[in-house]
């Protein structure tokens, strides 16, 4: 038996087996996402791998305490910036109470007593991992006779009225923590690189550490709420005037992108499902068959679903928005296996030999048109990310699923009576422009191809101009709070801007200690050649166990009990208070303590209180693992462009050490090739599958050159329209041009495998070009509704794809018909066309 007519017994005589096996497969896919549903929020994921940048992104995302962070900042006007400094301590107070605050730093920690007892408590260590000749030069200072002499020196200059003295006493009582903190307070200048106050003092920005278990997206979310809820009372008190009370930071981001996510999917969604719909509808007038339609597609949805979580263990968000895409894609099935059954039921046919009859003469055409858009998303596998991975292969499945499911479970929902047919002004109209399309195919031609050659040659033109948006801005949702508040911090300080990472790992402290003195040099002579504006390292706290060690043995020659005394002398001759010298007696001992070899030398991190404000830089560089590290390179601009990329690849590694570049800018910018490469590489591959295909299809060279031309042109008026309508590309929609070739090939192939078996022109021809226009319609208003979408990315795709797919069923029905016609004479065209033959009103 053949294959239509076994399906067509199937759905017609063993309708129950056929319940039963898609009630079987529902309850299984159902099973499998009930059990194994795990969502991945990770929005890096969605970033091509194999980029040292982007994996190094992912790594500090995932190790540093400080992707943790949340910038407050309070904005006034400028007649009320006297009130906001007075408010902002209570500001700061009010945040440190907040239980979802782990620290805050309101001011320079150096400038504040607490920050300098901080400093003072792990002044040994820095101290014994001095150089060699710097640490005897310290040492010296802790004889009895220069003990005195300083602090005579120091009480006279108090005597003369000079303030610093009194400072340097406060923070080295003895002269020899500055030593000590010389490297470590020239990487120490939060305020100089990151400024907390802006010029005009009518902004104060507040860093703080939040306490949140997790980075992923609900987590991120759970704490947002805290921080909004927050932000709504945390200006009672405030008189001054109006007050803004911006966050940002990473959480901020996540929470809006994975909340706008979730309104996306959504939206797309049913907007999808609404315009599908709405076409198939007005193209058909059937009730029924529209329940079908959505049946079978909600069970390609759940199924490739399914597949997936088995596939891949979990699927990012993103992916599961699919959903949208694979609707406006599936029902093209459904549109040509019921306009074939139509015809064949108005035609007289029964319901099995109808079924039969769609299966016939359009299996061939639906395979092939399966097989082009899979293997289009299936490409995007190429791209290398884990999330358009996925994306592709659940496209790709959703789509086989439904050439599939539309040839057997659609068919469940068709009456066996077929009501009487009615008058369908949509197929009149089709059927007179295709009569006089292929009579008169030159006048179409005449008007058709002027305007796709000049849409060619605008897409060739280098005026206008297409936009190549590649900023961090193209990945924010359109109504971003956290993008908000950091555009008006950068506008408010314009010396904030994103520095560059470079992120080394070692095996142990002495490797870290010594690849980071390798770098330090170098990008100290790039700072001194004005390569770069600045620079800082975790040089000066990435301690050398050898270094300590040599240095504890020098501690020998220190008198410790002499130099105590000492200093307790000269305390009682300058009428110093003991109190303000404490931290200098308690740093004797420690370093009498670290001379005895026995004693083991305490951790720094272990004495520095967790409140202190310098955690705020030390874990700027140190991740969970301490030999995890990051320095930061701040550039003469912020990095935008492929120059400044690699001349910073050149110009910052150093030799032995291992490197890894990285930050949001620069990521971003080192993926603009991979986006070029994916615009013109795979989208080429995508076009030779596309042709090579065909040639096997059709086995007619004029056939094959049509079609190939279409698509050309095609894609070319896709490229004119964004130029002209100024939509820009970025690293999302540069995927539209293989999509658009995998999905536009379709509509000419339903139409010339047709024109190939064509033996009556009303009856094959045009019975097909309504159902390729419905078609159509319901892909674009697939893609389309990813306008909606609040994530520009994503309706960039949709707006692009939209209009590749326009163009694409325009050519195909003004060039490609009547170029088959003007190249394929038919033996039927002319007997088809007889005026004598009165065209009946009703179809």
């Amino acid at each position: 038996m053949a294959f239509h007519s076994t399906i067509a017994q199937l759905v017609t005589r063993r309708r129950g087996l056929v319940w039963a096996a898609v009630a079987l497969l529902c309850a299984l896919s159902t099973a499998v996402l009930v059990l194994r549903m795990k969502l991945d929020t990770e929005v890096l994921n969605l970033l091509p791998g194999g980029f040292e940048s982007v994996e190094g992104l992912k790594i500090y995302n995932r190790d540093f305490v400080q992707v943790r962070d949340l910038t407050f900042a309070l904005v006034c006007q400028p007649n009320d910036v006297d009130k906001l400094e007075e408010f902002a301590p209570q500001f700061a107070q009010r945040l440190r109470e907040q239980s979802w605050c782990r620290r805050v730093l309101a001011g320079v920690p150096i400038e504040t007593p607490e920050g300098v007892r901080d400093l003072q408590s792990i002044a040994a260590p820095l101290l014994l991992n001095l150089e060699p000749a710097a640490f005897a030069e310290t040492l010296a200072l802790l004889q009895p006779a220069k003990i005195k002499e300083r602090l005579h020196r120091l009480h006279e200059e108090i005597e003369a009225g000079s303030p610093r003295p009194q400072i340097e006493l406060g923070l080295d009582p003895l002269g020899v923590i500055a030593p000590a903190l010389k490297p470590f307070a020239g990487n120490a200048s939060i305020e100089e690189d990151q400024p907390l106050t802006s010029p005009d003092r009518t902004m104060r920005v507040f860093l703080t550490v939040t306490n949140q278990p997790g980075i992923g997206a609900f987590d991120c979310q759970k704490l947002m709420r805290e921080v909004q809820a927050f932000q709504r009372t945390a200006h009672e008190g405030w008189d001054g005037g109006p007050l803004q009370i911006l966050v940002t930071g990473r959480s901020a981001y996540v929470a809006e992108i994975s909340l706008s996510m979730r309104h996306d999917i959504i939206i797309t969604l049913l907007g999808s499902i609404l315009l599908v719909s709405g076409v198939f509808y007005a193209g058909f007038r059937r009730w029924l068959p529209l329940l079908g339609m959505g049946i079978s597609l909600l069970l390609c949805c759940l199924v490739a679903l399914a597949a997936g979580l088995l596939i891949f263990g979990e699927l990012n968000m993103v992916t599961v928005g699919f959903c949208a895409i694979l609707i406006g894609l599936g029902v093209d099935f459904a549109i040509l296996v019921f306009g074939r059954y139509q015809q064949a039921r108005d035609d007289g046919e029964d319901h099995p030999a109808a079924v039969g009859e769609s299966v016939k003469n359009l299996g061939q055409a639906i395979f092939f048109g399966a097989l082009t858009t899979a293997v289009g998303f299936l490409a995007l596998m190429l791209a290398g990310s884990r999330g358009f991975t996925q994306l592709g292969v659940l496209i790709a499945l959703g789509i086989a699923f439904a050439g599939i499911f539309m040839m057997t479970v659609f068919f469940l929902f068709l009456p066996r009576r077929s009501p009487a047919p009615g008058h369908d002004w949509m197929f009149t109209l089709v059927k007179r422009y295709v009569r006089w399309a292929v009579l008169h195919p030159a006048r179409v031609l005449w008007t058709s191809a002027p305007l796709l050659l000049l849409l060619t040659a605008v897409a060739f033109s280098p005026r206008p101009p297409i936009i190549f948006d590649v900023s961090t801005h193209s990945m924010e949702p359109k109504r971003s709070d956290a993008g908000y508040a950091l555009k008006t911090i950068m506008e408010k300080m314009p010396t904030r801007w994103e520095p560059v990472i470079g992120m080394i790992k070692a095996e142990n402290a002495q490797q870290l200690h010594d690849y980071w003195r390798k770098v330090e040099p170098r990008w100290a002579a790039l700072q001194a050649a004005g390569k770069i504006k600045g620079f800082s390292t975790p040089a000066a706290l990435a301690l050398s166990p050898q270094r300590l060690e040599t240095n504890r043995q020098k501690l020998h020659s220190v008198n410790f009990p002499a130099a105590r005394d000492a200093l307790q002398i000269a305390l009682t001759n300058e009428g110093f208070s003991a109190e303000t010298f404490e931290s200098g007696f308690k740093l004797l001992d420690d370093l009498k303590a670290a001379a005895d070899p026995a004693t083991h030398l305490p951790d720094w991190r272990e004495t520095l209180p967790q409140t202190s404000g310098w955690w705020f830089l030390i874990d700027r560089y140190f991740a969970h693992d301490p030999l995890l590290t990051t320095g930061f390179v701040t550039t003469n601009e912020a990095v935008a462009t492929q120059e400044q990329k690699e001349m910073l690849h050149r110009d910052l590694p150093v030799a032995g050490v291992p490197l890894v570049l990285s930050g949001w800018s620069f990521t971003l910018t080192d993926l603009v090739p991979w986006s070029h490469r994916q615009l013109i590489l795979i989208s080429g591959l995508m076009a030779l599958f596309d042709a090579t295909l065909l040639a096997l299809l059709y086995r007619d060279w004029r056939l094959w050159l049509i079609q190939v031309a279409t698509l050309g042109l095609a894609v070319c008026a896709m490229i004119a329209s964004m130029k002209l309508l100024q939509v820009p590309l970025n690293l999302l929609n540069v995927l539209a041009f293989r999509l658009v070739l995998a999905i536009g090939v379709d509509y000419g192939i339903y139409v010339l495998l047709v024109w190939q078996k064509a033996r009556k022109l009303d009856h094959d021809v045009a019975g097909v070009v309504k159902p390729v226009i419905l078609a159509g319609l319901t892909a674009i208003c697939g893609f389309g509704s990813l306008g909606a979408a609040n994530n520009p990315t994503l309706a960039g795709l949709g707006y692009a794809c939209a209009l590749g797919l326009f163009w694409s069923l325009a050519a195909t029905i003004f060039f490609t018909l009547p170029a088959a016609a003007a190249a394929e004479p038919k033996s039927w065209r002319e007997e088809s066309l007889h005026p004598l033959v009165k065209e009946p009103e009703n179809v």
